[in-house]
C-alpha cells in the first residue's frame, strides 16, 4: 500500500510539472501562436471575400448571357447588383469609350464592361478561360 501513495504522489507531481511547463512554453511563443491563429482567421476571411467575388461575377455573365444586363445602365447600379469592378481605367473615347471596368473571378474569367462619357453601359466582353 505503501508504494502505491508514494506512486500517486509522483505521478500528481510529475502531472504538475508537466502542465506548468507546457503553460509556460505557450506564455513564451504567444507571439508566435497568435501570429498563426491571424494567419488561419486572414486566410478564412480572404476565402470567403474570393467566394463572394467569385458569386457575383457569376451572376453578372448570368445576367449577361439571359439578357437580363441592359446597355445604358449606369455604372453606380452596376456597382449596386454585381460588386465593385475589380478594375476600371480610363479609355482615349475611341467609340464612345470613356471607361473599361474589369470584373474578374478567381479561375482567371474576365468581364469587360465599356461606359460611355456618362457613366453608362454601352457594351461588353467575356473572356473565359
Amino acid at each position: 500500500m505503501g508504494k502505491n501513495k508514494i506512486f500517486h504522489r509522483y505521478a500528481f507531481v510529475l502531472s504538475l510539472t508537466a502542465i506548468f511547463l507546457s503553460g509556460c512554453v505557450y506564455i513564451t511563443h504567444f507571439d508566435e501562436v497568435m501570429f498563426v491563429k491571424g494567419l488561419e482567421s486572414n486566410q478564412k476571411a480572404m476565402q470567403a471575400e474570393l467566394d463572394k467575388e467569385d458569386k457575383l461575377f457569376n451572376k453578372l455573365k448570368s445576367d449577361i448571357d439571359s439578357m437580363r444586363l441592359k446597355k445604358l445602365t449606369s455604372k453606380r447600379r452596376i456597382a449596386v447588383l454585381y460588386g465593385e469592378a475589380t478594375l476600371c481605367r480610363l479609355s482615349e473615347n475611341l467609340g464612345g469609350i470613356k471607361e473599361t471596368c474589369i470584373y474578374r473571378n478567381s479561375k482567371g474569367g474576365l468581364i469587360l464592361l465599356d461606359l460611355d462619357v456618362q457613366g453608362r453601359l454601352i457594351s461588353w466582353q467575356i473572356q473565359s478561360l
